[in-house]
């Protein structure tokens, strides 16, 4: 079945939410040759404990979806 899809958006409120979320069948859509389009909604960076960088959430998500198999090219994250 996920063999018949050429293309996916994934669409996360947040930067983990997708991985959380889709991971497993994203991961499969990549394997199976679908392009995959990630768009994350706000990097929450308020929500960081102190001492974080601020672009520790930014840089995690381009980080998970390389290796979910998705290009940077196919990855957009907003800050709303």
């Amino acid at each position: 079945m996920i063999d018949g899809f050429k293309r996916a958006l994934v669409l996360a409120p947040h930067t983990d939410d997708g991985e959380l979320g889709c991971g497993g069948t994203t991961a499969r859509l990549v394997e199976a040759g679908c392009e995959v389009r990630y768009v994350a909604f706000s990097i929450a960076t308020r929500s960081l404990p102190p001492g974080f960088e601020p672009d520790t959430l930014a840089r995690e998500v381009r980080e998970a979806t390389a290796e979910l198999g998705i290009p940077e090219s196919c990855l957009t994250v907003h800050d709303f």
